[in-house]
Formats: structure tokens, C-alpha cells, sequence
């Protein structure tokens, strides 16, 4: 099914209104069923739903919602894509992951970027390493798509397990990594961050 048909300044303005309440309800950490809830509320309101169902059905703007904006907003909080620009608060981006997992002097190789998994590469200026990044939940996905990227490099590849406010992982678990990360020679590193305002952010109210 294609995706409703909005015009720009009406879809601009339905992902910021989204975004900015995705953002104060700690989005990432709602259940599936509070996500649900949550997703019949955006259809009742009329800044959100209001707006989308003068363009079509209410399944088309349910669709709409799920994978047009929030499909995006994780990317989005990790300054990855075309939507970066609409999440309120954001981490700090590639380069803290490369820096946490290779130290000072590293930076990432320009358009290196990519995602499925979070990934980039990094360079001291001779070396290039290839490092994946995600939350806990990802480690399956980030451990193979390191080990895939082993078998064609000489050089050891690194992955980072992130946690933000408000999120912890066991001392159990966190020794789990490091086993198997080990035993597939993999570096690892678990890296807390915290959310910082959106350089790239305009507020709506003061004109876009």
C-alpha cells in the first residue's frame, strides 16, 4: 500500500508534533502496549489524526504514523537520516561510539555510516576499523554482523552496547558479552550515554 500522499509542509509539521510528544513520553521505554495505546491516541488527536484524516482513512493514517515517522525515530535520536532533524533530544552521534571503542585520535571515515545494524568505520589516519553499535536487546545482531565483517578484514572489529538514562544492564550479562565477544575475537565495550538537545533542531514555534 502506498504511503499517503502529504503535502511537505503539512507531513513536516505532523513528524514534528509527533516527534516532540514521542520525546516526552520516553518513547523507547513504553510497552507494546502502551506504544499501542499510544498510537490510537495520535488518531484522536486533532493535531495529529485531525490533520491526517482530512488525506485518507483512519487505517492509511495509522500506517502512516508507524512507518513514516516512528519507522524512523530511532535512526532519528541517533542522528542517522533524513528525519534527524525533527527529534527533540538526540545522542551525540558516531563519533562517541568510535572514540568509546577505539579512543582519542579516532574519527569516523566520512560516509561510512550505515544501519541493520547501527554501524560505521573509523580511522586513526592509517588504520581502518569497522565498529557496530545498539542496546542490549541487539547484541545477537551486532555480534554477527561483526564476525561477518572479521571474516574479510585483518583488522579486529569492535562493537558497543549502549544504555541511556534510565537503563542498566547486569553484571551478569555484561560478562556474557565479553565471553563471547572473546572467544570470537571481537572488542566490546558498554558505553552509558545521555541524551543532549538536538543541535540540528528548529523549533516550529520560531518558523522552519
Amino acid at each position: 500500500m502506498p504511503p499517503m500522499q502529504l503535502p511537505a509542509p503539512v507531513r513536516e509539521r505532523l513528524v514534528y508534533e509527533i516527534y516532540r510528544q514521542a520525546n516526552d513520553l520516553d518513547w523507547e521505554f513504553l510497552s507494546n502496549g502502551e506504544k499501542t495505546a499510544q498510537y490510537r491516541s495520535w488518531i484522536e488527536d486533532p493535531k495529529v489524526g485531525g490533520v491526517l484524516l482530512a488525506y485518507g482513512p483512519e487505517k492509511d493514517a495509522r500506517v502512516w504514523i508507524k512507518d513514516v515517522p516512528m519507522k524512523e525515530y530511532a535512526r532519528a535520536q541517533e542522528g542517522i537520516g533524513l528525519y534527524t532533524r525533527y527529534a527533540v533530544n538526540r545522542f551525540r552521534g558516531a563519533d562517541e561510539i568510535v572514540q568509546a571503542a577505539f579512543g582519542n585520535g579516532w574519527t569516523v571515515k566520512p560516509d561510512s555510516i550505515g544501519e541493520k545494524p547501527n554501524h560505521c568505520y573509523a580511522t586513526d589516519g592509517d588504520v581502518t576499523r569497522y565498529v557496530c553499535w545498539g542496546r542490549p536487546g541487539t547484541f545477537r545482531d551486532l555480534i554477527w554482523a561483526a564476525i561477518n565483517e572479521a571474516v574479510d578484514s585483518t583488522e579486529c572489529p569492535a562493537i558497543v552496547i549502549t544504555t541511556r538514562d534510565g537503563e542498566s544492564i547486569s553484571t551478569t550479562d555484561r560478562k556474557r558479552h565479553v565471553d563471547i565477544t572473546n572467544h570470537c575475537a571481537v572488542s566490546i565495550t558498554h558505553l552509558h550515554r545521555t541524551m543532549i538537545p538536538n543541535p540540528e533542531y528548529i523549533d516550529p514555534a520560531m518558523g522552519v
